[in-house]
Parts: C-alpha cells; structure tokens; sequence
C-alpha cells in the first residue's frame, strides 16, 4: 500500500463558552436515554467546548506550507462532538483545499476508529481512487453522560491530529508507508503479533499507546511509550509530533493500541511491515 505520510498537525484546541442549544439538549437526551442513561447537562455545561470544528480549523493552520491537496478526507473519533449534528467532515474538506470527492467520519468503533480510516485511504489509494488522504483523529471531552474512559483515572484530554499521506512522496521504506493496519479481536494477542511483525525488520520501532500492556513490547526492540491522556488520538499525536525524528532513525514504525472498553488490540505499520 504505497501511501506515505507527508505532514502532520497536533493542537490542543482552547475551551469555549457554553451555549445550549435545545435541538443538540434534545438529541443527547434522546440519545442516553435510549441505552438507560440519564443526561446531566451540568457536565456539558463545565466542559471545554472544544468542539470540532474548532478543532479542524486549528490543524489546518498548523500544516506546512505548500501541502498536498487531498481528495480524500476521513475524520476519526471515539467520542461525540459538542454539536453531534453538525458535518464537520465536509468543513475539513473545503478548508484543506475543496478537492475532496469523498468527506467522511468513522465513528462508533472506539480507539480502532482511527486505525480503520487509516485502512480505508489505503484501499482508495491501491484502487486508484485517491492520491492523497487526509486523515483527522479528533477528542474531544464535553461529553452529556458520565464515561468511565474520559472521567474515571487519568483525564483524558481534548486533542486533534491531522495526517497527510499521499501517493509516492518519500523514499525508501523509512518514508512512511503504509504497510498493513491490522485489528486483533483479543488484547492477549498483540504480543506474539509485535514479535513478528518486527522480526528480522531493519530498525523497528514500536510506538504503544497508553492502553497497552509494557510486557506486549518485543524484547531488543526500540519502543516509544505514549503517556496516559488520551484514548483514540495518542499514538496519532505521537507520529504526527515526532514523525520527521523518526523517519530518519527507524524503517519501520508500529503503532499500537488497545481499546479499554471492547479489549480489541489494533496496530498500523509503516515502513516494512509484511
């Protein structure tokens, strides 16, 4: 899968004022009630606000200049948006440059959001349907019912990532290409499965986010331990804030995550990979 990352943006985005808003009240109380919750607008009302489309628009004034264009735009996230009736895909889209045919969001799959929107560029770019893939992975914790993942333990923090991959930029394996995404229905496998996919790979490094195990690592193997404060965003924020360091120092780079709440594990390979 010759798709290479090319640029990367990370923004902690500032909080906002709230403003309720009967019609999103409405649809988030409907919402959590449907799965027996209760909605607590007092919690809506003590959060950042930091919503997506903030967000987005951040990123894209962190790129590069002189970026590619994508025409292809996929959002990720394991977490609603403030507004969760708003289409924020299609505002990323027009503001990386308007030449996306395709704007969407992949929801609803947890921390694998993202690593399943990596696999979706992929396939468009090895079917010929796209050049160049925007990737956007988006936190964001104002959320209108308790979750034990952003509430309980650490906090998790509001954060946004924004990937660039395009076909043929770089060169080498060291270049970023995606090389497999995979997801493993039971945690318990990663171990074995990082063992292989870094045997015998010239300069691995495994990047494990915070929701892995530290005994999954490959021993004699480069590892990059994500801190806790993030649940779908960490290993994202990692490669974008660091990508341009190791590309120089590692061929392959793994990234890693479990999810805390379906114990499904997912990794994405660049470089090598097999």
């Amino acid at each position: 899968m010759p798709l290479r990352l090319s640029a990367g943006a990370v923004v902690t985005p500032p909080g906002n004022t709230y403003e309720p808003d009967e019609t999103v009240l409405r649809y988030n109380r409907d919402l959590v009630e449907l799965f027996g919750g209760k909605m607590d607008e007092e919690l809506l009302r003590s959060g950042a606000q930091a919503d997506h489309t903030r967000t987005v628009d951040l990123l894209v004034q962190r790129l590069p200049a002189g970026v590619v264009v994508p025409d292809l735009v996929v959002l990720a996230a394991a977490l609603p948006d403030v507004n969760p009736v708003r289409a924020v895909s299609a505002h990323l889209g027009l503001i990386t440059g308007g030449r996306a045919d395709q704007c969407f969001s992949v929801t609803e799959q947890g921390l694998g959001a993202a690593f399943t929107a990596l696999r979706i560029g992929a396939a468009h770019e090895k079917t010929g349907r796209s050049a160049a893939f925007a990737l956007a992975v988006l936190e964001q914790t104002t959320l209108p019912a308790h979750d034990p993942v952003v509430h309980d333990g650490v906090p998790v923090r509001d954060c946004g990532v924004l990937l660039l991959f395009e076909r043929g930029s770089g060169s080498g394996s060291g270049s970023g290409e995606v090389s497999d995404v995979l997801r493993l229905a039971d945690a318990g496998e990663l171990g074995p499965r990082l063992a292989e996919l870094t045997a015998d790979v010239p300069r691995p490094l495994v990047v494990m986010g915070p929701w892995t195990d530290p005994q999954d690592a490959p021993p004699g193997v480069d590892v990059h331990r994500v801190p806790p404060g993030g649940y779908c965003v960490s290993v994202w924020a990692a490669l974008a804030e660091h990508w341009a360091h190791w590309r120089e120092r590692f061929d392959t780079v793994v990234l890693c995550d479990t999810d805390p709440r379906s114990h499904t594990a997912h990794v994405a390979v660049l470089g090598g990979g097999r």
